[in-house]
Order: C-alpha cells, then structure tokens, then sequence
C-alpha cells in the first residue's frame, strides 16, 4: 500500500515533489497500488520508486526518471512514457501495451512477461534488456 503522505504530495506537485525527493534522497518511495491514472507526472523524479501494480493507465511521464524503480505488474497502458528513463528497473508483468515509449531508455530493464502489445517504440533503447516471454504483437517501431 502507497504511503499516503507521498501520493498525496506527488498528485498535488510534480516540482514540490522532486524538490522533496532532491531533499531527501535516501527516503524509500512507496507508491504500490497506487491510483495515478491519466496523472501529468511529466519530469517527475520516481527513481528507486515502488510503484508495484499501481495504475498509471494513460498517465504523462514524458521525461521521467523512473531508474531502478519496480513496476512489476503496474498498469501504464496508453501512457506518454516519451524520452523517459527506466534504466535497471523491474517491469516484469507490466501492461504497456499502446504506450508511447519512443526514446525512452529501457537499458538493463526487465520486461520479462511484459505486455508491450500496440507500443510505439521507436527510438527506445533495449540495450541489455530481457523480454522473456513478453508480448511483443503490433510494436511500432521495434
């Protein structure tokens, strides 16, 4: 379950919210099951993030950094995941499918079981990455 204080504070400010994480750098960041669908999280900094089976159907996280977070099972089907960072992070089980993620940085991340059906994904970079029985049916762009 998402620590509340930080939803609450991640929904009302993208800019406070990574001014509180710049501040407190070592602070664990628990958004599992959270509720973010259609969010503008645009640039948010949700690095090391545990956003386990959180909804983020159609959210904006154009240019975020979610570096060796864990979305493993979280849905962000339809989201603009646009030049954002996912580099070392666990999204095993993860529904992407039609999900922009044209230039986003997916070195070393898991995607094994993945649904990446309808994705865009031109540009993005799988360098070291495992798709282990992902679904890969209709990517554009790979």
């Amino acid at each position: 379950m998402a620590i509340p204080e930080q939803l609450t504070l991640l929904k009302s400010s993208v800019q406070q919210w990574n001014a509180w994480r710049e501040k407190n750098p070592n602070q664990k960041v628990d958004l599992t099951d959270a509720l973010l669908s259609h969010a503008n999280l645009r640039s948010a900094n949700l690095s090391g993030a545990d956003l386990s089976r959180a909804n983020l159907r159609a959210a904006t996280l154009f240019c975020a950094n979610l570096s060796a977070a864990t979305l493993s099972g979280a849905n962000l089907s339809g989201a603009n995941l646009f030049n954002a960072n996912f580099r070392s992070a666990n999204l095993s089980g993860a529904n992407l499918s039609t999900a922009c993620l044209g230039g986003a940085n997916l070195n070393y991340a898991n995607l094994n079981y993945a649904n990446l059906s309808g994705a865009l994904m031109s540009a993005a970079n799988l360098l070291g990455a495992t798709l282990n029985g992902a679904n890969l049916s209709d990517t554009i762009g790979l």
